[in-house]
């Protein structure tokens, strides 16, 4: 019945909508009801309680908490009720991560104590899954077995569904600016791949650009109200990629400056901060300048025009440091290869 419960609850949960990633040094706070099911050689038959747990991220994937549970529990016989307290510590690692839900495995060590001061310890295995609600919550389902080194390894089984809260290390609301950088010089991508093909695509990117830069002949210098509108900012939400409706009216007045200007190239770059992996933070610079590239070509540009790359966590901005401090690095820049007197005066 206990396998049964855990099943639809983590089915449900897959159904319901899209994962999140936590960052080493982000704390987890929990507080949980459960019921457990005791094997009958323990005297004991079935009980409800809760508890609570903390844990520390020690990467994304792999965690360590510690947790404190009570419950009241039936015994058999007509005897009387009896407390029974649980302290236990267990790794929990993150196998598999489908939208917003994170599928948990864990193995510990743990103590009891029941209200006759019958004392047990013994190993646990967890399997579980976290549906994400916002940054900062999720709700959590796990399975918890436990098995008793001073019992002959008799074991209980409980079912626990609670209410996860973080406290990120670095949780700043991450933001894309868009900047008009001077065209005259191009820089070129480092080439940080790791694996031969990904060593061509970049070589092959950058000669494209280099090549395309040579055609132009020069840059022309822009107007004070064009360059005004190619460096309005458009801002994304942590750990997000899709535009905000105020960042699509932004980019409407750049495609009017695009649509008037047909000899112009556009060059998105997507940046972060060094908040997550690199790789993930290649891809997440990626997710952003493929956003406003679509919006762009959505608009009637044509994608050949439109060239994209990823700088991710490179390139960081001097002196920056802490939540409030990185925000500069979060950034998307415009570069423009411009034919000379293409630019229309206003």
């Amino acid at each position: 019945m206990l396998l049964k419960a855990i099943s639809v609850g983590v089915a449900v949960l897959v159904c319901a909508v899209p994962a999140t990633a936590q960052y080493r040094g982000t704390v987890e706070f929990g507080a949980f009801g459960s019921f457990a099911s005791f094997d009958n050689a323990l005297s004991l038959e079935s009980g409800f309680g809760g508890g609570g747990r903390v844990g520390m991220f020690l990467d994304p994937r792999w965690s360590l908490e510690f947790e404190k549970a009570e419950m009241r529990a039936s015994r058999p016989s007509g005897l009387k009720d009896v407390n029974v307290g649980i302290l236990a510590s267990r790794v929990v690692f993150v196998p598999a991560k489908v939208g917003r839900v994170s599928f948990l495995l864990g193995a510990g060590a743990g103590v009891s104590t029941e209200t006759n001061f019958l004392h047990s310890y013994g190993v646990d295995a967890l399997v579980g899954a976290k549906f994400r609600l916002t940054e900062r919550a999720a709700l959590r389902v796990d399975g918890v077995w436990d098995w008793l080194a001073n019992e002959d390894w008799k074991s209980y089984k409980s079912l626990r569904v609670g209410l996860t809260l973080y406290r990120h290390a670095n949780l700043a609301d991450r933001t894309v600016t868009t900047i008009m950088s001077p065209p005259a010089t191009m820089v070129m991508a480092r080439e940080d791949s790791v694996s031969a093909a990904e060593t061509r695509r970049l070589r092959a990117r950058d000669a494209a650009l280099r090549a395309l830069r040579d055609s132009l002949n020069g840059a022309a210098a822009t107007s004070a109200a064009t360059l005004e509108v190619m460096e309005a900012q458009i801002r994304f939400a942590f750990d997000k990629s899709e535009l905000t409706d105020s960042a699509k009216t932004l980019l409407e007045d750049k495609v009017s400056v695009f649509r008037s200007n047909p000899e112009m190239s556009i060059v998105l770059q997507g940046y972060t901060d060094v908040v997550g992996s690199d790789a993930y933070n290649m891809g997440l610079g990626t997710r952003r300048a493929q956003a406003a590239k679509d919006y762009i070509v959505g608009r009637g540009i044509a994608p050949s025009r439109v060239i994209i790359e990823s700088k991710g966590e490179r390139q960081q901005i001097p002196n920056t440091a802490g939540a409030a401090g990185e925000a500069p690095n979060r950034r998307a820049i415009f570069r423009l290869l411009i034919a000379p007197d293409v630019i229309k005066p206003n």
